[in-house]
């Protein structure tokens, strides 16, 4: 069995409409473990996410934007799976967090409970809602240089991740998203606004900072579980100390998943696993990591299905040690 498992977890936009569903129905410690977390979500707020995640009539892998139960469903569906897997016996050496990630990834190395994470991701959405205003996020699909060389994208907003050299991130006031679309456009650049109404990883959200930090500083960091490195795609690299400057560094800072990866892959053999919703992280990794090591990485959900079956054979392939799950 691997002995350099990495769990990967992903933020705000690699959501969707009935996310995990698959996996809900078919995969007993997947349910109960959203099951479980689901009550405390309700505990807090007196909602129920999978209620408004699975009990709808909207198609899978509809959008998924209301942050009230949006920002609980990626870490609730991403810590599920990441128990899931450990129930079979596969457990992380690393785990790598990006944006909201980053809760999950604390969560699963034990430096906070699940509870305290919800309670951080709860109130991080209702103090949110009461001091910033609505913004956006887009991915383009170009080389970084196009936003530093064009007035109506550095002017208009803010450079928050290059993934890999032909996709980056930017934020901005939802006022100046129709206009930057339309500038992309008129460039023949694809790009995509993902579904999340703030301007995580900028200036934008600066309002937030004053209460979360002062509301987060009443809880108890602990440091990572003995055998578990934690990683951060904020740093780009290992985190030792967790406190709440570096909670609101997660949110405020640009992201830089590239330099994270590049260091974990450089270190000794891995097998990353992406535990994302989408497998937005096993496109990034591949791109970033080539050819040569694609097959090193691998993920379960995604809106094609098939959530089981992709589970089963990595709990097969990574148990027995099968020529695809080496590193």
């Amino acid at each position: 069995m691997h002995s350099e498992i990495v769990f990967m977890f992903s933020g705000q936009g690699s959501q969707y409409n009935k996310m995990g569903l698959e996996l809900f129905g078919k995969q007993p410690v997947f349910r109960q473990s959203m099951e479980r977390l689901d009550r405390i979500v309700h505990q807090l707020t007196g909602k129920s996410v999978i209620e408004e995640l699975y009990q709808n009539s909207r198609g899978k892998g509809a959008s998924f934007e209301n942050i009230v139960y949006s920002h609980p469903a990626i870490f609730m569906v991403q810590y599920a799976l990441a128990e899931t897997l450990e129930a079979e016996g596969i457990t992380p050496r690393c785990t790598l967090g990006v944006s909201l990630g980053e809760y999950v990834a604390l969560a699963v190395a034990k430096v906070l409970t699940p509870e305290q994470v919800l309670e951080l991701i709860v109130t991080q959405v209702r103090l949110l809602e009461d001091t910033c205003d609505n913004g956006a996020m887009i991915a383009v699909l170009d080389h970084v240089q196009l936003y530093h060389w064009n007035a109506k994208l550095h002017t208009r907003s803010e450079l928050i991740a290059v993934n890999f050299d032909s996709h980056f991130t930017i934020a901005c006031r939802s006022g100046h998203t129709a206009e930057i679309q339309q500038f992309l456009r008129e460039q023949g650049v694809a790009s995509l606004k993902l579904p999340v109404n703030y301007a995580f990883h900028s200036a934008f959200i600066d309002e937030l900072e004053k209460p979360y930090r002062t509301y987060m500083q009443k809880f108890d960091y602990k440091k990572p579980a003995r055998g578990v490195t934690l990683v951060s795609a904020m740093t780009g690299g290992k985190v030792q100390t967790v406190d709440e400057s570096f909670l609101w560094d997660v949110v405020r800072k640009p992201m830089n998943f590239r330099t994270a990866l590049e260091g974990l892959t450089a270190g000794g053999p891995r097998l990353l696993l992406d535990l994302s919703p989408s497998g937005t992280l096993e496109n990034f990794s591949k791109y970033i990591l080539g050819k040569p090591l694609a097959h090193k990485v691998r993920s379960v959900i995604t809106p094609m299905a098939s959530e089981l079956k992709k589970l089963n054979e990595i709990v097969n392939d990574t148990l027995r040690g099968t020529k695809d799950a080496i590193y």
